[in-house]
């Protein structure tokens, strides 16, 4: 009879309109697929989310346990929703760490161009937003192991900039083509770093444009 109701509700409404934060967050790293996409259904009950499949299949993980699947800490900072075209840089909720602008620390530069985000060390970074790979470096500057993604977001070039990953963790080339949500490296502790987290930048107008506070950013254009 549940079912029966989810089923009906489901074609009279939008796919996420009944969803929490939470639950969309749980639905981030749901990674159980099936050759039979009309043979399962999502149940999502008390934070945690449970998939279940008419051949026998069955798993149900928490938020938690998704996150420590991908190497990630996660923090009720955000959240991430796996169906939009801009996302966060992590696919659940983590630590936000040194903003953007003046920031006075011992071995760090006191004109921060992006926004720290700390996940713990091998967390996967996933990309905002479609692109193509522009720059991809294993390590030897200042942002260590980098990779600059532009993307065209209404109508603007954007260039979304992922630094200090780890040593040959990057999965993609300069001129690959990147969707929403892939994996682009691992966090590292490489470069002028002083532990391991994600730098994160958005430039405005290229790899040469201007700096702009990537949180800020990230909480208007994520949708």
């Amino acid at each position: 009879m549940s079912f029966a109701a989810l089923l009906a509700v489901a074609t009279s409404v939008p796919s996420l309109s009944l969803l929490t934060p939470a639950d969309v967050q749980a639905m981030a790293l749901e990674s159980v697929a099936t050759d039979e996409p009309d043979a399962q259904h999502v149940e999502i009950t008390g934070g945690a989310l449970a998939q279940s499949v008419n051949r026998e299949g069955y798993k149900a993980q928490s938020i938690e346990e998704y996150a420590k699947a991908a190497g990630i800490r996660a923090e009720a900072t955000f959240t991430n929703n796996p169906a939009g075209t801009i996302q966060w840089p992590f696919a659940v909720g983590v630590h936000i760490g040194d903003r953007f602008g003046y920031r006075d620390c011992y071995g760090c530069s006191t004109n921060h161009g992006g926004q720290d985000f700390n996940p713990g060390l091998g967390a996967e970074i996933q990309s905002i937003a479609d692109g193509t790979v522009v720059v991809a470096e294993n390590g030897g500057g200042s942002l260590g192991v980098v990779m600059m993604i532009d993307h065209e977001i209404d109508g603007q070039k954007v260039t979304s900039v992922y630094a200090h990953m780890e040593y040959d963790s990057m999965r993609f080339a300069v001129g690959d083509q990147v969707g929403v949500g892939d994996v682009v490296g691992t966090t590292g502790d490489t470069g002028m770093s002083t532990g391991p987290h994600l730098h994160f930048e958005i430039r405005l107008g290229g790899v040469d444009g201007m700096k702009v506070d990537p949180l800020v950013w990230l909480y208007e254009n994520t949708n």
